[in-house]
């Protein structure tokens, strides 16, 4: 986690701002700073695992003021500014357990290396933060676009201290936020080596034998959520195509006499149409044969080009696919052998279509994803220690003083 260590839940529904004004926060007078807001149940627990109002405060300040909040009683906020709270005060728990169990494993402290890391992504994000509010300042009645980059970078950094001052926030504090994050960092790799990488491998296995049952049951299905970089079928293709398309007209009247049933007509006005475009088929295609390369020529011809950019290898084509049009899903089986070429004409146009390569899952993508599910089995084993810490420190919070609803009376009243 970085500055937004706090996965903020006021942003999720605001427009950022970047007001330095201060939050009305609440009805009632607000607990001394230095009240404690959460601490330990268990007695002899060490000092230093307490949290204090101000602790919470100034975690609290930071997300709904940087959201733009100035009243968390609003109704339009006030939903959202409680799970906030709920959010900061469980995340400052974990932070207090995590840090206490990577001294004892004694992983607490940062290398050079990984204090350099720390300090250049620590740099960058103030640099970024430095820039939104320079670019967000108010210059008056001049122009935005007229100010110099170091006008606004020196407003920028003004605006960016003051709010930090607002949350009483310090650039040692966000500092420190980001050290603390690499700790955590370390500490889930730790508990992370009590996984086997195997099981991450099983678990693909497992995936891709789910997918191909899916397949199976609805090729339609399989099309549509992308699995493509973990499973696909035998014998399916990547297709490169140039487009040289009907006007919009010319596919609109299509698409009418299709939805009034009258496929006749439809295939008539495609037939004319595609006759038409006759002479500039043939003019790639002489240019194909004579070496041009196809891309260039897909993208200075083809009505496609931004989505053939989208998909540089061609489009995924599976046996028996139904995504695409039925002529051109037959089209694409027609070449024999990679590098071959075909043309089929749907209700978009005329394809000038390439067998571009037979379609694998690479062994990029196996071990990408692979690493995703081994990164869900580390995580599953950190949350699971986390629960067994939380369950020994056992954490009494002051519900009231934080403005949230204790879970104790809510069991009560269900009784």
């Amino acid at each position: 986690m970085k500055f937004n260590r706090i996965l903020c839940a006021v942003s999720a529904l605001l427009a950022v701002t970047v007001s330095g004004c201060s939050v009305k926060v609440g009805t009632n007078a607000e607990p001394a700073l230095d009240a404690i807001v959460a601490e330990p149940e268990n007695p002899g627990y060490d000092k230093g695992l307490e949290i204090t109002y101000g602790d919470f405060k100034r975690e609290y300040d930071y997300a709904v003021k940087g959201a733009g909040v100035e009243d968390d009683t609003d109704p339009s906020y006030a939903d959202v500014c409680k799970t906030q709270r709920n959010t900061i005060i469980t995340y400052l728990i974990n932070e207090k357990i995590i840090l206490k169990k990577a001294n004892e494993m004694g992983i607490a402290s940062l290398t050079e290396e990984e204090m350099s890391k720390v300090e250049e992504e620590y740099n960058s994000l103030i640099d970024e933060q430095i820039k939104i509010y320079g670019d967000n300042a108010d210059y008056g009645t001049v122009e935005t676009s007229s100010v110099s980059d170091e006008e606004k970078t020196e407003r920028g950094t003004k605006e960016f201290e003051n709010f930090l001052a607002s949350c009483n926030l310090s650039r040692d504090d966000l500092l420190l936020w980001q050290m603390n994050s690499a700790v955590t960092d370390k500490l889930i790799d730790e508990i992370g080596k009590s996984v086997d990488y195997s099981e991450a491998e099983k678990n693909y296995a497992d995936y891709q034998e789910q997918i191909e049952a899916l397949y199976k049951e609805s090729v339609l299905q399989y099309e549509k959520n992308g699995f493509s970089s973990v499973w696909v079928p035998e014998g399916s293709r990547m297709i490169k195509h140039i487009l040289l398309g009907f006007d919009e007209d010319t596919q609109d009247l299509i698409k009418s006499d299709r939805q009034k049933g009258d496929d006749e007509a439809a295939d008539k006005l495609r037939e004319e149409k595609a006759a038409e475009l006759q002479d500039k088929v043939d003019e790639v295609q002489k240019k194909l044969d004579d070496g041009v390369d196809f891309n260039t020529l897909l993208m200075t011809y083809s009505n496609d080009a931004a989505g053939s950019s989208a998909n540089p290898d061609g489009y995924l084509v599976v046996p028996n696919g139904e995504s695409y049009m039925k002529e051109f899903q037959a089209a694409a089986f027609v070449p024999e052998k990679i590098g071959d070429r075909t043309v089929c004409v749907t209700d978009y146009g005329v394809h000038i279509m390439i067998y571009a390569d037979d379609a694998k899952v690479s062994d990029e993508d196996k071990k990408s994803f692979t690493d995703y599910l081994f990164d869900q089995l580390v995580n599953a084993a950190f949350s699971e220690k986390m629960d067994e810490w939380r369950a020994e420190y056992n954490y009494k919070i002051d519900y009231a003083a934080l403005r949230l609803d204790d879970p104790a009376d809510s069991s009560d009243s269900s009784n």
